[in-house]
């Protein structure tokens, strides 16, 4: 709706300027970005850094678990004195409280990496579509385009907002080019300045 109020607007203020649209397929030019696949392999190489030190503090709260469940078995051996059944039964409730801070920090720990993984992938990709995003302007500008319009866009109920186009040009494979023509150069300039 807003798409087409503005398209409507700039028909009725342009008077007799003709309208030039071109069409892009944001998700496609995103997905074959090289620094999408670049980022996709940090952001994994960071959960799985992320899962072997949950899965070692997991292994830590299972060792505490059962040498706390052995202290318990202990404090209730009928074969052991008194003295020495409350001796274990203190040790166990010391346990029990170490098994309880570790599972305390260990969701404090992965509740705290979850949004540090969240809003490191948030800010990545906001980049990767500014990065796109000023290169579809360039692009546009040059071919002296009104308007460039994602067909891949979805309204805020979900549906299409380019619905149909006939005879638009797509600008999708020269944005693609152009994104990925840096491919290789960053590590050359980063080489040159130490």
């Amino acid at each position: 709706m807003l798409l087409l109020s503005a398209l409507f607007l700039s028909a009725s203020l342009a008077g007799a300027q003709q309208l030039k649209i071109a069409t892009f397929d944001f998700q496609k030019a995103f997905s074959e970005y090289y620094k999408t696949k670049d980022a996709e392999a940090e952001l994994q190489a960071r959960v799985a850094t992320f899962k072997k030190e949950d899965q070692e503090r997991t292994n830590d709260y299972r060792k505490l678990a059962e040498e706390a469940q052995k202290l318990q078995d202990g404090a209730q051996d009928k074969t052991l004195s008194e003295a020495a059944r409350q001796e274990r039964l203190k040790a166990f409730q010391t346990k029990v409280q170490e098994v309880q801070n570790l599972q305390r920090a260990i969701q404090e720990f992965r509740s705290t990496r979850g949004r540090e993984l969240e809003d490191r992938s948030q800010r990545i990709r906001q980049g990767l579509i500014d990065e796109i995003t000023k290169i579809v302007i360039d692009v546009g500008a040059k071919g002296k385009y009104t308007m460039v319009v994602d067909k891949t866009g979805r309204s805020l109920t979900g549906t299409p907002i380019l619905l149909y186009t006939q005879d638009l040009p797509d600008i999708t494979e020269e944005v693609v080019r152009a994104i990925n023509a840096t491919k290789g150069a960053a590590p050359k300039a980063a080489s040159v300045h130490p």
